[in-house]
């Protein structure tokens, strides 16, 4: 560790005592000589991102299982703001809790290419989204003038057009809602909830525009988790509009909720196109599409960016179908 300068630090919950080595210090704007407590190490975190590292102590400290890693800045003693990776654990002694351990390291580097790529990628979003919105705008009003008319072959080549255009926005929106995925998550957005109410809240909003199927809520137990809201309720989105999607002759799609003693695991069915088998290993693949399923627009990103979302949140994500029986996609959250 020393070699690949990372911090290692260890802290007695008894005595309150820190030991630590010198890459720690030297990471943290400090001499090796100099004192280091676990008192000083969170005065030197900025006062935004405290909150986020101590919410994650807390909780590898309530249940005694878990690991933590973050990302927070700190400010050395010369008022050099640096980007901190930080992974932490519970030692126990006797089945005891006794000590908490962890190790750091910088990558300030990094986390400002990934500030001025996130920058650029949002500018170029919004330079392409502006003219492809009057585009789409111009093929929708060129269709709506040729409706009376009798030029079918022309109204076929506007139909397709606009489909394009579709996809094209939407390969924009996929791409950049994988990119926000992947940037570290902000302490707004990392808080316990109840796992039930979201579903209900999901299905609720994709039921106002879906009127061509019934979405079933059956199972849905009080469940509480820890994480990113809003980015969970993108996977439900995903996966609860592709059921949708992809069952165009049927009127149904069940969701269910279950829990063990650790954790939750969310099933949502429907009995639609199904999948074949020789396609399932490949499915959370970045921008695979199954080839069987040209005719329905995609990117190709949804259930990649909805494998990243629950892997970030040490669950696991799968898919059970037949093909011309329908799907069910699932996935499992620790609970708290």
């Amino acid at each position: 560790m020393n070699h690949l300068q990372i911090g290692y630090w260890e802290l007695d919950l008894q005595s309150r005592k820190m030991i630590c080595t010198a890459p720690c210090k030297t990471i943290f704007g400090l001499a090796e000589t100099d004192e280091f407590t676990y008192e000083k190490l969170l005065s030197l975190i900025h006062d935004d991102d405290l909150p986020l590292m101590q919410q994650q102590i807390n909780n590898v400290i309530a249940h005694q299982t878990d690991n933590y890693n973050t990302e927070y800045r700190i400010e050395q003693s010369n008022g050099t703001m640096r980007w901190i990776k930080a992974d932490g654990w519970i030692i126990l002694d006797d089945n005891k809790l006794a000590r908490l351990a962890g190790t750091i390291q910088d990558i300030t580097d990094r986390k400002l290419s990934d500030l001025r790529k996130e920058e650029l990628l949002s500018i170029v979003t919004h330079e392409i989204n502006t003219p492809l919105t009057g585009i789409k705008g111009y093929l929708q009003l060129l269709e709506r003038m040729l409706s009376a008319s009798d030029n079918t072959k022309a109204s076929q080549v506007i139909e397709r057009a606009i489909k394009s255009s579709e996809r094209l926005e939407n390969i924009l929106s996929d791409y950049f809602s994988h990119y926000k995925s992947s940037t570290p998550e902000r302490l707004d957005r990392l808080h316990d909830f109840r796992l039930d109410e979201l579903i209900k809240e999901i299905a609720d909003n994709i039921q106002t525009i879906a009127s061509t199927h019934q979405i079933i809520i059956r199972n849905m137990p009080e469940v509480w988790v820890h994480g990113d809201r809003q980015d969970l309720g993108q996977v439900l989105s995903n996966l609860l509009t592709n059921a949708i999607k992809y069952s165009p002759d049927h009127d149904a799609v069940h969701v269910d909720l279950q829990m063990d003693t650790k954790n939750a695991t969310v099933c949502i069915t429907d009995y639609g196109m199904g999948i074949a088998q020789i396609n399932l290993d490949k499915l959370f693949n970045k921008s695979y599409r199954v080839n069987n399923y040209s005719a329905i627009t995609g990117s190709g990103m949804g259930l990649y960016i909805c494998r990243e979302i629950i892997n970030r949140h040490k669950g696991r994500i799968g898919v059970q179908s037949v093909e011309g029986k329908g799907s069910t996609f699932h996935f499992t959250l620790p609970i708290i």
